[in-house]
C-alpha cells in the first residue's frame, strides 16, 4: 500500500504541477504585452519612413524605388519591420539592372599622352588613369551612372563599357564612372567573392532605426 500511496502522490502532483504550469502561460498568454511591452510596443512608421524616403530621394535623385511592398509585410514589431523595409530597399539597389553606356561626350581639348595609352597594354591600368577617370567624372557632371548618386574622385570607380578583355580600350568613350557602392554591386555580379556586407547605402540606412 504503501508503493500505491506514493503513486497516486506522485500522480497528484504531476497534475498540479502541468495545472500549474497551463495557469501560468495562459496568464502570460493574456497580459504579454504588458509583461514584454518591448515586443509589443505601439509605433507609427510614418516618421521613419518620411525620413527614409527622404534621404533616397535627395541621395539617388533618379533612382526610382518601389515602397508599395510596405503595405504586404506582416511584422508586428516596429524595430524588425524597419529593418525589413530598409533590406528590401537595399536589395532594390542590388538588384538594379544596369548596363555601362555613353550618355555625353568631351568637347574639350585632350592631353598629348592620350592617344598612346589608350591602348590596352596587357592588364596594366595607363599611367594616365586618374586623368582618363578626373576627365569623366567632370563629362558625368560628378554622378554616378548606375544610382544617379553625387560621387567625388575618391568615391568612385570606373568601370567598362566594353571590357578589355573582350576588345575593349582605355578611350574616354568606353569608360563610365560608378559610385564605390555600385562598383561592388557590378564587380559581384561578375565574381560573387565581392563582399556587399558593407555599403555604404545600407550603413546610412540603419542609422533610421534608433
Amino acid at each position: 500500500m504503501e508503493k500505491l500511496g506514493n503513486h497516486y502522490l506522485g500522480a497528484d502532483f504531476s497534475i498540479a504541477s502541468m495545472l500549474l504550469l497551463t495557469t501560468i502561460f495562459i496568464f502570460i498568454f493574456y497580459f504579454r504585452k504588458k509583461i514584454f511591452p518591448f515586443l509589443y510596443k505601439q509605433e507609427t512608421l510614418e516618421p521613419f519612413l518620411e525620413d527614409v524616403k527622404s534621404y533616397l530621394q535627395t541621395t539617388y535623385p533618379k533612382f526610382n524605388f518601389d515602397y508599395n511592398f510596405i503595405e504586404t509585410l506582416n511584422e508586428q514589431n516596429p524595430d524588425a519591420k524597419k529593418y525589413e523595409i530598409l533590406d528590401n530597399i537595399i536589395l532594390q539597389y542590388i538588384n538594379f539592372p544596369y548596363k555601362p553606356n555613353i550618355t555625353s561626350s568631351l568637347n574639350e581639348k585632350l592631353w598629348d599622352s592620350y592617344v598612346f595609352y589608350s591602348k590596352p597594354d596587357g592588364t596594366k591600368k595607363p599611367k594616365d588613369w586618374m586623368q582618363r577617370k578626373n576627365a569623366v567624372i567632370e563629362r558625368e557632371k560628378q554622378i554616378c551612372q548606375r544610382c544617379s548618386k553625387k560621387i567625388t574622385l575618391l568615391k568612385s570607380d570606373l568601370i567598362f563599357v566594353k571590357p578589355i578583355e573582350s576588345g575593349g580600350s582605355y578611350y574616354l568613350e568606353n569608360l563610365v564612372i560608378i559610385c564605390n557602392d555600385c562598383s561592388k554591386i557590378e564587380k559581384n555580379k561578375l565574381d560573387n567573392k565581392t563582399d556587399l556586407k558593407n555599403l555604404e547605402i545600407k550603413e546610412n540606412l540603419y542609422t533610421f532605426i534608433k
